[in-house]
């Protein structure tokens, strides 16, 4: 009994030291890509009021362009970009934007100022990212994607007003978007307004642009 009885233990205490031997040890974590915000301290550009005196009853009438400020801020270099979404694409007066550049006046390319009460379109404006600096550096440009295409061309320096086309930054000698860390400068409008043989003024008309600005990664 003494004999079997020690078998048994050197048989467990061969067994217990092969558990020993081995054991699967995980490291885990996660990266994540850079967080990014988009500022516009002044979110609302205001032309004042406009005499229907110095509206064409034939012509689309030039407005004066308007500025304000943005930053785009990282937390470590992104692959990021901006889309634009027009809230009033019903009532864009593409067309208007001949007046400023035939370039403009694709429907893609302005953005609605809303309508009168009898429906009528007011005009449209452009939306462009002017006087910018990449990470303190000037020697960037913007280049232009559609959303999922992979690929990029030269931008022109305005937002598209639908959010399938993406706009970013990248150095003057590529075409491929810029690990940035932050992005400063301004956002210009453009805008003109419809001739007053399609858009009858009676009594005064609200300008009621809006444009929705979101930030994308890459």
């Amino acid at each position: 009994m003494k004999n079997k009885f020690g078998l048994a233990a050197v048989a467990v205490l061969v067994l217990a030291c092969t558990h020993a031997q081995a054991a699967d040890l995980q490291v885990t974590g996660s990266i994540v890509p850079g967080s990014c915000s988009l500022n516009i301290p002044t979110t609302a550009v205001d032309y004042g009021r406009i005499s229907v005196k110095d509206l064409s009853p034939v012509n689309y009438t030039k407005l004066s362009k308007l500025n304000t400020a943005f930053t785009i801020v990282c937390d470590g270099p992104t692959l990021v970009g901006l889309t634009a979404n027009d809230n009033r694409a019903a009532s864009k007066k593409h067309e208007a934007m001949e007046v400023i550049d035939p370039g403009l006046a694709y429907p893609q390319n302005s953005f609605g100022l809303g309508a009168n009460a009898d429906g009528e379109k007011i005009g449209a404006f452009s939306l462009h990212v002017r006087n910018y600096s990449v990470d303190g550096d000037t020697d960037f440009k913007t280049i232009l994607s559609a959303v999922g295409s992979g690929g990029w061309i030269n931008a022109g320096n305005f937002l598209r007003s639908v959010p399938s086309y993406m706009l970013s930054w990248s150095t003057s000698s590529a075409t491929t978007p810029h690990l940035l860390t932050t992005v400063s400068g301004e956002l210009e409008i453009e805008a003109a307004i419809n001739n007053t043989t399609e858009l009858v003024v009676r009594e005064d008309l609200q300008i009621d642009g809006s444009a929705t600005l979101e930030l994308t990664y890459i």
